[in-house]
């Protein structure tokens, strides 16, 4: 996306301005300390919507109402108007087109124009770059993320104190949400993905979550039904047997509780005798007798397992006691002489030795003693657990017996087959009222639905491919990284350069990875030249990476304040005391940033803008008339910014 800067406005409260013009490209502002120059890059971060006031204190601050900036983007001039803190900080944008001259401004500009709130027209501005991501939230229970301009400014300014630092390399980055959302922003800064993604992921969320949602629901059902088929089963066993009819055994929770609301009414033509109740009685008992013998066979394996592990406790309690007195007098000598005669005695030896095989045999049977005593505490409470479920059944069996028993074949109230049925309909009834709310609502289709939207979403971000696109993007930074390096002021034992950034894995780092030695992180590397070189091999390389995206929002607009810092801390480059190799490195760097922009617009068709500020007036360089080419403003012998 083209975009620059193409004027710094700052307007006096009686009208008067100061005029800073910008152009594509190289922008240099050289001069001395104290005019102005490092103000300027704080002047546009307090027009990009700052939150704090971080111009300096002194002269600007005490001319300027206004401060102002005219920025170009794509195919027109947006005029963006800040006031002074002191006036209210409140903001004005307005829209002109491409061949409008912002120097011809003038304070009666603004008479009309309506200022607001920054955070209003720092939305306009997004809009304007095309920055639409207005949710980033995963969770559809999140307050809602956007990406934001004051993100963006990381990518865009090299302060005087971060351009040379080992220790940082973004602007904001001290904080660590700021930090934390300027690289989960990445990904649309660069164009790879946008609100698309986001909205199809937070469906996706949204609808993984009811997923879980509705498994456990199909596990409460599960349960459910288990309860109901275990309960209603016997009921309409009773009701078919009295109707002399058998009901079909593999009948499901649902389908029973559907039998239950129709059932076949009683006919006393058609049903007679008690067969089948004799023999659902009979085959009850038959049940319970099997029952009550796995109950004994359970108790009778209990009883053994638990003597055994009685016994095996004796048993390594006594050998326990047994160590403990052979560990109490240990064989210390390996040799005995009779103190009466003089002679070896070999008996007393071959004893020891025959005691310290014991006591070894002794320790190895105590440790499989004590395991195999541990395995039997497991044992018995599985059997435990496996007869509380056998005296369950038990019950259940013997409540259906004296049910039989006291209803269908003894019963003095219920006499005729008829009112006997009419009570086993009644009682299923009963509890197919009670237990049908929910069990029909099943949620194994809903289940198979989601699913299928899960993996329709799941396949449209796949096409995103973003952890390949950052991997690609990576791999550019540090391929573009290496390639500048040939001609930016790495020490020799660097050399050859393996600049590499983590882009992929989020941290931000930036190392030199040393054939057949540990990565070398830029806090661990000697001498400012490498760091301010490491600042600025990564900087255009994010500049290029925007700028080869044309669905990148960024502005291609990047600031770098006194590059040349650590070269020439006073600022003079003519001093005659300057070390030459200083003077060959700074000229090196700024042909190296004159020709990368050079290939930027070469590659692209668009022509970033970097706005330089610094000491240096090049006449010493040999690169000077390409220096001087690029240089806008030259504040010195009184000439400053205010």
């Amino acid at each position: 996306m083209k975009s620059y800067i193409s004027a710094i406005i700052l307007f006096c409260q009686n009208g008067e301005k100061r005029i800073v013009s910008l152009e594509p490209g190289v922008n240099i502002i050289t001069g001395e300390s104290k005019t102005g120059k490092s103000a300027l890059l704080e002047v546009i971060d307090y027009c990009l919507c700052s939150t704090r006031y971080t111009v300096p204190k002194g002269k600007i601050t005490d001319f300027t109402h206004l401060y102002t900036i005219a920025m170009f983007i794509r195919d027109h001039i947006i005029i963006i108007a800040r006031q002074s803190w002191h006036d209210g900080g409140k903001m004005c944008i307005s829209r002109e087109n491409a061949d409008f001259d912002a120097t011809t401004l003038g304070l009666n500009y603004f008479t009309d124009k309506q200022f607001c709130n920054y955070k209003e027209i720092q939305w306009e501005i997004e809009c304007e770059l095309g920055l639409f991501i207005s949710n980033m939230v995963t969770d559809e229970n999140q307050s809602g993320k956007r990406a934001s301009l004051r993100n963006m400014v990381s990518y865009m300014f090299q302060h005087q104190n971060l351009m040379a630092s080992k220790f940082a390399l973004f602007y904001r980055f001290s904080d660590y949400y700021k930090r934390k959302d300027a690289i989960d922003q990445f990904p649309v800064f660069a164009g790879m993905i946008g609100q698309e993604y986001y909205s199809t992921l937070i469906e996706l969320n949204a609808l993984e979550a009811q997923l879980r949602r509705k498994e456990r629901q199909q596990k409460v059902n599960i349960k459910s039904t288990a309860y109901v088929k275990k309960s209603l089963s016997p009921l309409l066993c009773d009701y078919y047997a009295l109707l002399g009819m058998k009901l079909e055994p593999t009948l499901t929770a649902q389908k029973m509780l559907r039998l239950s609301k129709e059932l076949p009414e009683f006919d006393d033509a058609q049903f007679f005798g008690e067969a089948e109740i004799v023999s659902r009685y009979n085959n009850l008992h038959v049940q319970l007798e099997s029952l009550r013998d796995e109950e004994r066979d359970i108790r009778l394996r209990i009883d053994r397992v638990s003597s055994t592990s009685e016994v095996g406790g004796k048993f390594t309690s006594m050998l326990r006691q047994v160590k403990q007195q052979t560990d109490s007098a240990p064989v210390e000598v390996s040799q005995y002489i009779c103190p009466l005669c003089g002679h070896d005695c070999a008996e007393i030896a071959e004893a020891d030795n025959e005691l310290s095989a014991a006591t070894e045999w002794l320790a190895a049977e105590l440790q499989i003693t004590e395991k195999y005593t541990m395995d039997f505490s497991e044992d018995v409470r599985k059997l435990n657990d496996g007869l509380r479920k056998i005296e369950e059944e038990i019950k259940d069996t013997l409540r259906e017996i004296n049910i039989l028993e006291k209803k269908f074949m003894t019963s003095k109230e219920l006499v005729s087959k008829r009112e006997k049925a009419n009570y086993a309909k009644a009682r299923i009834m009963l509890y197919a009222e009670m237990s049908d709310t929910g069990i029909f609502e099943t949620v194994d289709e809903d289940i198979e639905n989601l699913k299928n939207e899960i993996g329709k979403l799941k396949e449209r971000l796949a096409g995103y491919d973003l952890p390949n696109q950052l991997s690609k993007a990576q791999t550019f930074l540090s391929n573009n990284m290496n390639r500048l390096s040939h001609t930016l002021d790495f020490e020799k034992e660097y050399r050859p350069i393996n600049l590499n950034f983590g882009l992929f894995d989020q941290t931000f780092d930036l190392y030199h990875h040393q054939k057949g030695r540990e990565k070398i992180y830029l806090y661990e590397m000697g001498s400012g030249a490498n760091w301010v070189s490491c600042h600025i091999a990564l900087f255009l390389s994010f500049l290029r990476l925007f700028a080869t995206n044309k669905k990148s929002p960024m502005p291609l607009f990047l600031f770098f304040d006194q590059p040349s810092q650590v070269y020439f801390p006073r600022g003079d480059e003519r001093t005659n005391e300057l070390p030459h190799t200083d003077i060959v490195a700074v000229g090196k760097m700024y042909k190296t940033i004159f020709d990368e922009i050079g290939s930027i617009e070469k590659d692209t068709g668009i022509l970033p803008q970097i706005l330089i500020v610094d000491h240096v007036d090049g006449h010493a360089l040999e690169i000077r008339d390409e220096f001087l080419k690029h240089t806008r403003y030259n504040w010195t012998n009184g000439m400053a910014l205010i």
